[in-house]
């Protein structure tokens, strides 16, 4: 069966890069068609260089963009032509449509999503989650890493069941462990907030292995670490500072005092696959959970591979039945 995308073309950094990374999906992909949203006499201008299946993408033409800067709930409300909107009025509207994609304003994703699609039945507030190559050669899906910066336990109750059914759609993991971030491994350890919510996962009927400590987050111990929208933020983007620091230095290291005559080029092979799997380009997209339809944020300087692998993303969610699971919680 067919997956039907539908790709907003508009309010990131390169809005040619989306569209041409559009035509590669559909030479990259099979099984998928694809809805764009964004200005139809620009879109087709660059896709008329582009060689692909015409009938398997659809554009609908809205003007409007809706850029970083401008405040989310007001130019969702008022924007109704813009790019974001038409695309989440497709996704509403259009049962066949499966998923959304989107590397425009983080914070317009969001109100869109909760004003325009609406969340799952009792669910508060949807996270969003990012997931993280491990040590193992696996995964671990961060949820929340930046929706919500004030948390409740039921809060993370929910991040970790979402978290845990985009796991098993995506992976293929049959009961995915669930850690929660703490200052200790020991259950008593922790502030009122995980405290209360490590009561709550211990009862959830989810596989809940207990806390976890940042210096474990990518040991490949868990498949789905929960933690409120602040702490997830700001251990993401510590992961990646380190990462990138840790290994710039490395590869200087290893060039430097190399033996002179000594072939490198290993090295160079060695730390382009590295930089490969740490590259967000190649890691597909953050998801919104606890949504009702398959929404996926892309990073705003994202390019035409950025496109490809996030639908790849989408596909394996739809295919796994993570659609299915949130028709369940309406």
């Amino acid at each position: 069966m067919e997956s039907k995308i539908v790709l907003d073309c508009y309010g990131c950094d390169n809005p040619a890069e989306v569209i041409k990374g559009a035509a590669a999906t559909l030479n990259a992909v099979d099984g998928v068609s694809l809805v764009l949203t964004g200005n139809a006499d620009e879109i087709q201008k660059i896709l008329q260089n582009e060689s692909f299946d015409q009938s398997r993408l659809e554009i609908v033409d809205a003007r409007e963009v809706i850029v970083n800067g401008e405040s989310p709930v007001a130019a969702v409300r008022t924007k109704s032509n813009s790019s974001l909107v038409a695309a989440y009025e497709r996704l509403k509207e259009d049962n066949s449509v499966k998923a959304l994609i989107s590397a425009g304003s983080t914070g317009a994703v969001l109100c869109g999503a909760v004003m325009l699609l609406g969340r799952c039945e009792g669910v508060k507030r949807p996270a969003l989650a990012s997931v993280l190559p491990a040590d193992n050669g696996g995964f671990v899906c961060l949820a929340d890493c930046g929706a919500n910066v004030d948390s409740k336990p039921e809060h993370l109750l929910d991040y970790a069941r979402f978290a845990s059914a985009y796991m098993k759609s995506a992976f293929g993991i049959s009961s995915p462990r669930v850690g929660l971030l703490s200052v200790g491994t020991e259950e008593g350890k922790g502030n009122v907030l995980t405290k209360e919510a490590y009561a709550l996962l211990k009862e959830s009927g989810l596989n809940f292995t207990g806390n976890v400590e940042a210096k474990s987050v990518l040991s490949g111990g868990v498949d789905v670490l929960v933690c409120d929208g602040f702490d997830g933020n700001v251990l993401l983007k510590s992961i990646e500072g380190t990462a990138k620091s840790v290994s710039g230095r490395l590869y200087g290291l290893l060039t430097n005092y190399a033996p002179e005559g000594t072939d490198t080029t290993f090295v160079k092979h060695a730390f382009k696959e590295l930089f490969k799997s740490l590259d967000f380009n190649t890691q597909g997209s953050a998801m919104l959970l606890g949504v009702k339809k398959i929404v996926l944020k892309a990073h705003g300087s994202a390019v035409a591979e950025t496109v490809v692998n996030t639908v790849k993303q989408a596909v394996a969610m739809i295919n796994g039945g993570f659609d299915a699971f949130l028709n369940e919680k309406i």
